[in-house]
């Protein structure tokens, strides 16, 4: 490989609204996209909303069947639910219109001043659905006509996705962070560790991850991962040893920083497998974006939960760590945002630790050609 790349994915379609609307289309709407845990649907009425290339949808637990639906009501077209999560039955909160199992109306106040509102027509007023699919405790939907399964989309992506399915134990935190930065730039800054030295002197740097530690990366399809592994500096940590040994069972234990990207923007990241993010990365316009993420501790296999007093320190620890370093990329890729609409520049350049980068383009790139 030669020392650097050249980026594939041009300057413009980060900042130009065409780029953005195709794709939304393209990109968004033909992949399988991630909605969240299936802890988060595990009881009736359970629901999750989200915007997939800017169509609204809901996911819900009704009757223990787990569905996707467009969250429009096909009666005057309000949206359904208007909370990022929640529980509550499928009903349009403005006239009050409810929706069954097969998104067909139910409960449609004053229904005989309908004229000809029968069983027939009821079939034509049902909510566009939509297909889910699982991988672990992982929960996607498609909303393109493509027939393209989860499981061949994955591809061996899949293996860690149940891995790290496994070593979820509770909860620590649900956080936003908006980023007044393309979506693509945020991804891009989270396939590489070239930039932690500078960039996250207090977290990454500090435990000992510097431009001297070993990379592995692995290119699945449009899906990639890496670990990175402490310098050999930091590697007999007396400290970090022992904290390690209280959780010596637990199911995942990467040798370092594990991150995967699920194309096109489900971001995961393990440190030692003590916690993990699930991240997306949601694109809101062609110049800003959120990263919405879930930050969980490990369990001890067999599903058994960290004891208390580990736990606090777990939770203490990763929320500040979380939230230090992603406040930090925020601002970098902010400034990239600028920088980029105002370069000469077509594109940029990539080195050989930025492999992951460049993979991740050319599968953008690949289905915005099609």
């Amino acid at each position: 490989m030669s020392q650097f790349l050249s980026a594939i994915i041009p300057n413009e379609k980060y900042y130009e609204k065409s780029a953005f609307e195709q794709e939304n289309q393209k990109v968004f709407q033909e992949s399988w996209y991630y909605i969240g845990l299936t802890s988060s649907l595990a009881e009736k009425n359970d629901f999750i909303t989200t915007d997939i290339g800017g169509k609204s949808v809901v996911i819900q637990n009704i009757k223990g069947v787990i569905k996707a639906f467009h969250n429009v009501c096909t009666h005057r077209f309000n949206k359904i639910k208007t909370e990022r999560a929640g529980n509550g039955s499928l009903t349009c909160p403005y006239h009050g219109w409810s929706y069954n199992q097969d998104g067909i109306p139910f409960g449609i106040p004053l229904k005989k001043e309908f004229q000809g509102l029968d069983k027939e027509s009821l079939q034509t007023l049902c909510l566009p659905e939509f297909k889910v699919d699982f991988c672990g405790k992982f929960v996607f939907v498609n909303v393109s006509n493509s027939e393209v399964s989860l499981e061949e989309f994955l591809g061996e992506s899949a293996i860690k996705l149940k891995e790290i399915s496994i070593m979820i134990g509770r909860k620590i935190e649900y956080h936003e962070i908006p980023n007044k930065a393309n979506w693509k730039i945020v991804v891009e800054n989270t396939l590489e560790g070239y930039h932690i030295t500078n960039v996250h002197p207090t977290t990454f740097f500090k435990q000992g991850f510097t431009l001297k530690s070993e990379v592995d990366f692995e290119v699945q399809g449009q899906h990639t991962n890496m670990t990175l592994h402490l310098a050999e500096s930091h590697k007999d940590d007396k400290k970090r040893a022992k904290f390690h040994k209280l959780l010596a069972n637990r199911p995942f234990q990467p040798e370092g920083f594990f991150h995967q990207l699920v194309f096109p923007n489900l971001s995961i990241g393990s440190l030692f497998g003590i916690t993990v993010y699930i991240g997306s990365i949601k694109s809101v316009s062609p110049d800003e974006s959120v990263f919405a993420y879930e930050l969980y501790e490990t369990n001890l296999g067999e599903g058994e939960l960290l004891s208390d007093a580990i736990s606090e320190v777990v939770k203490f620890s990763s929320i500040e760590f979380t939230r230090t370093t992603l406040a930090e990329d925020k601002e970098i890729c902010e400034n990239v945002q600028k920088g980029m609409e105002q370069s000469n520049a077509t594109k940029g350049v990539l080195n050989s630790s930025e492999i992951r980068i460049w993979e991740f383009q050319k599968s953008y790139m690949n289905l915005i050609n099609k």
